[in-house]
Order: structure tokens, then sequence, then C-alpha cells
């Protein structure tokens, strides 16, 4: 059985916890359709949700990365464009709904989870030790963004700030689900 999500396995990073969070659901549906008798589309359906969410993530995780300072960041990539191309030639070979659905629970529970579990923790282990050694990581600056919600404000770090800044993807209100605004850097 898949592990569910649980914040033992946040890297505190807003976008990129959802992203895991996203992955953790895709990955149980993925393991689900895997263990049961199900159309072909269903199958390849999930698949395709997988991969290009995957992809998306990998990208902004690789943003985070870089504008933390990860010493591993290439090391990192590369592994990121592993399982990618690993996915993708899977893909290519498949000849029957029974090999998809063996390549489904792979990606979901060795390659995804496994990947999460193990390799992104070194992210947030490397950002925790930052902070720690560093004084000036400790007076943080925060920054106020505003949504639709009446009166809501989100208080990001700079750290989360600066991803959304360099982001295409910008940052949802859990709430309300519309884009936040940046307002103003709280003093």
């Amino acid at each position: 059985m898949l592990p569910r999500w649980s914040d033992d396995f946040s890297v505190h990073h807003q976008i990129i916890d959802e992203q895991h969070q996203k992955l953790f659901t895709l990955a149980h549906r993925a393991y689900k359709v895997a263990n049961s008798h199900v159309a072909v589309n269903d199958v390849k359906t999930i698949l395709i949700e997988f991969f290009d969410y995957m992809k998306t993530h990998f990208k902004d995780e690789e943003e985070y990365m870089q504008a933390i300072g990860f010493p591993q960041l290439e090391e990192h990539k590369k592994i990121h464009r592993q399982i990618v191309n690993d996915m993708a030639g899977m893909v290519k070979n498949v000849h029957s709904v029974d090999v998809i659905k063996e390549m489904i629970a792979t990606i979901a529970k060795d390659w995804l989870l496994t990947h999460i579990l193990q390799e992104d923790m070194q992210i947030e282990k490397y950002r925790r030790k930052a902070q720690q050694n560093n004084p000036i990581t400790q007076l943080q600056r925060f920054y106020i963004y505003t949504c639709e919600c009446p009166g809501k404000e989100h208080k990001l770090t700079e750290a989360i700030h600066t991803f959304v800044k360099n982001s295409k993807s910008g940052i949802h209100c859990k709430e309300c689900h519309c884009t936040i605004v940046f307002q103003r850097m709280l003093e």
C-alpha cells in the first residue's frame, strides 16, 4: 500500500508541498487503476495526467532549489530527467493494458513516492541546516499577498516570494483558488 501525504514530508514551501500532495493523490489514483479492471482509456488518461503534472512539478521544484542555493541541484535535475526519460521510454514500448498497469504501479510507488520521500527530503534538510547556520535567515522577511477572499492576506516567506516572482505558474489561494497578488513587504 502507498503511504498517504503527511506534514512529515513537507519541504516548507507552499507551492512544492501542494504539488507533492497532488502527486500523492495522483499516485493513489494510478495505483488504484493499476490494481483494478478498467478501460484502456482510463489507464491512458491517468498516465498522461501523471506524466504532465510530474514534468510541471519537476520544473517548479528545480526553480525552488535554485532560489535557495541547493548545492545538489544538478544531480537532482539529472534524477528528474532520468525519471521523465524512463517514463517516456516505457510509454513508447507498451504492448498491452497489463504492461501499462504494471508501469503505472512502478511509477506511482517506486519512482514518484520514493523520490519525494527520499530525494526531496534532502532539499528540506539543506533548507533547515542553512537557516540554522545563517542568523540572517532567522530574521526572515515576509511578503503580503492578497486574493479574492474578503479581507484575506497571505504571508509568504522571502524564498516563496522569490519563487513566485520567477515562476510562470504563480500561486493560488487554497480557499478561492484564485491567483494571489503581491501587495507589500512586511517590515
